[in-house]
């Protein structure tokens, strides 16, 4: 399970690179794959080469991430179809008739580079000859505000009104990835014709769920490795008063990383009920959530409830160690490299960006930043991080070998210096 997080996404190659020998050594390659947002685009990535060894799978999305750069996914911001698309902005805040954006920035780079880097019939190929059994990625529908879980594999489930998810079962798509990816307000929406049922425009997974637990257990997965790309864990600093960007971030923070700490949260604590649980009392829950949304929510909901709930889901959790981990790194390599005249030389775009969200000035500007900053020395610090906290995972010591069933052990880390907030 993949979460979003933009350009972060190369933490996710760094954390899976690592886990890969330990999990192949074990027999327990992934069958089942599920992403959001910049996790949607790793994941098909995977899920086309899961007929490979999952060792080498994951060795491809290492150098994958770190061939990619700006122009890969983006349009320059010093040309002029983005001084239009400003002056555009422009005219529609001065209310001229007909005057409007459909995003700030343009991502149609993005299609080739997905086109040229995913194999979507191989996806196809994996999933009807059983090497996988689903691959999925989560996109929010404008039209009703739902996630739509787009799946190839796997059962039925329909609807899931607990949750406000809809499943549709059709082959991937690049339109379905980039739906998942497409940001709001910063991406134009994405219009998604297939399947039938579910047309309509589409933007990032990430603004309902980005962290896909809940699918990937309906989907069928009996454990779940989950790489987040944003931490809950605060630790004490100074303080000042917060300005607008920080606010953003710290709007992006409660949407990306707590969403993903509940849940874990939740599976763990369910995992404890179930464990202390006699087997006959466990019969009689799983008997009762069946029956209670039979009739309800449909067949698809019934058997995800009566499934899903009601039997241990062990896992490995891989995330950041604090909210600011990543932006302090993002912070640091715009301030040695991509600050002043040389910076801007070097690549006018980064450089560009890290002036509008005003990087240099603290650890929660640069978690701004670290969004689309696509810089050769932040992805790889973002794998050597991925691969160092994966590692760790590793050499802890959990509830069933790798996987833990019970919450999360607790990781000691560095306390936050004064000033970095």
């Amino acid at each position: 399970m993949l979460a979003g997080g933009g350009a972060r996404g190369a933490y996710e190659a760094g954390a899976l690179a690592a886990l890969a020998p330990a999990l192949a050594a074990r027999g327990q390659t992934p069958t089942i794959v599920v992403g959001t947002s910049i996790g949607a685009l790793n994941g098909s990535f995977l899920a086309a080469r899961a007929h490979e060894p999952f060792e080498t799978a994951t060795a491809a999305a290492v150098a994958m991430w770190r061939e990619l750069g700006w122009c890969d996914a983006l349009r320059p911001l010093a040309s002029l179809p983005e001084l239009g698309r400003l002056l555009g902005a422009g005219a529609m805040f001065a209310d001229v008739p007909g005057a409007g954006v459909s995003a700030l920035l343009d991502p149609s780079p993005l299609r080739g580079t997905l086109e040229r880097r995913v194999a979507f019939e191989q996806i196809e190929r994996n999933v009807d000859d059983g090497t996988l059994s689903a691959a999925a990625v989560v996109a929010t529908a404008y039209a009703s505000t739902r996630s739509v879980v787009f799946h190839h594999g796997g059962p039925q489930p329909g609807l899931d009104p607990l949750h406000a998810i809809d499943y549709a079962a059709t082959p991937l798509e690049p339109a379905h990835v980039l739906a998942s990816a497409a940001i709001p307000g910063a991406f134009p929406a994405i219009e998604i014709h297939r399947p039938p049922t579910v047309t309509g425009w589409y933007g990032d997974g990430g603004v309902r769920l980005n962290a896909p637990l809940s699918p990937a257990i309906t989907l069928g997965a009996d454990r779940v490795v989950v790489i987040g790309l944003n931490s809950s864990v605060t630790h004490a600093g100074a303080s000042r008063r917060p300005d607008a960007l920080d606010g953003i971030a710290q709007l992006l923070q409660v949407a990306l990383a707590d969403q993903l700490a509940d849940d874990v949260a939740r599976l763990a604590a369910v995992n404890e009920t179930l464990a202390a649980m006699s087997p006959s009392a466990l019969s009689a829950a799983t008997s009762a959530a069946g029956s209670s949304t039979r009739g309800r929510a449909g067949p698809g909901v019934a058997r995800a409830a009566t499934k899903a709930p009601h039997r241990k889901i062990p896992y490995i959790f891989i995330a950041p160690d604090d909210r600011l981990e990543i932006g302090r790194l993002a912070r640091e390599i715009y301030k040695d490299r991509y600050t002043g005249a040389v910076g801007f030389l070097r690549d006018s775009n980064l450089a560009l960006l890290g002036r509008f969200v005003n990087a240099d000035h603290s650890a929660i500007h640069g978690e701004l930043l670290s969004y689309l900053f696509l810089a050769r020395e932040f992805v790889d610090g973002l794998i050597e991080l991925g691969e160092r906290h994966a590692t760790r995972w590793l050499e802890t010591r959990h509830d069933a070998r790798l996987w833990q069933v019970r919450p999360p052990p607790a990781v000691d880390t560095a306390l936050e210096q004064p000033g970095e907030h």
